[in-house]
């Protein structure tokens, strides 16, 4: 794992610890439970780095970790009152998610000999993974709402708010990745990703 990568996720690590406690002392059940899963889902690509199951790039690991700490940030300090914090977490974690797609997009195009994806189908693809995501989060604070008391969300109109952010943050990342893909070395990439494991793995797995 390189210095640069242990900073990110160390650092995100750090800031999400010091909100569970935070939430914790203010009494926040829904704070430091989100910040206790955050925790473990940062923990996640530093795992699979450690083991060199799949090695992120750091603007990928940093998107991640400054999702999670916005999100947690906003539940700790009560932003979530104003419009504009939604906006920002809500776009910034449709860009991360983008990023992942693309990421494994990637390693579709470079390892697979069968499967074929071709560059004009990228940006859609992308953007449906955004949005499904978005679907999936909405289900789950509708879900929360209903059996913590919480109110994460504030009607239909903040529903389709969010919503309406995710896809646009899918648009320009489907349109920036699919840019980036056609000029960047996509192999090399790959290759610094270190994902022979996994691609091994999914070939014993789903292979015919």
């Amino acid at each position: 794992m390189t210095f640069k990568n242990i900073l990110i996720l160390g650092s995100a690590a750090v800031a999400l610890a010091i909100m569970f406690v935070l939430s914790v002392l203010a009494g926040n059940s829904y704070g430091y439970i989100t910040a206790l899963l955050s925790l473990i889902l940062i923990g996640i690509p530093a795992l699979c780095i450690r083991k060199e199951f799949i090695v992120l790039p750091w603007p990928i690991l940093l998107a991640i970790g400054l999702s999670l700490c916005l999100h947690n940030v906003g539940l700790v300090a009560d932003l979530y009152m104003t419009t504009s914090w939604d906006i920002l977490t809500h776009f910034i974690s449709g860009i991360t998610v983008a990023s992942i797609v693309s990421m494994m997009l990637i390693m579709v195009i470079v390892s697979s000999k069968k499967t074929k994806v071709p560059m004009a189908w990228i940006p859609s693809l992308i953007l449906v993974s955004v949005l499904a995501l978005e679907g999936t989060w909405e289900i789950l604070e509708f879900t929360i709402d209903t059996i913590m008391g919480t109110g994460m969300q504030h009607g239909l109109s903040d529903t389709m708010k969010d919503i309406v952010v995710n896809t646009l943050s899918g648009i320009v990342a489907g349109l920036g990745f699919t840019y980036y893909m056609s000029k960047a070395s996509l192999q090399e990439l790959v290759e610094n990703m270190k994902v022979e494991r996994l691609v091994e793995w999914s070939r014993r797995t789903f292979s015919d």
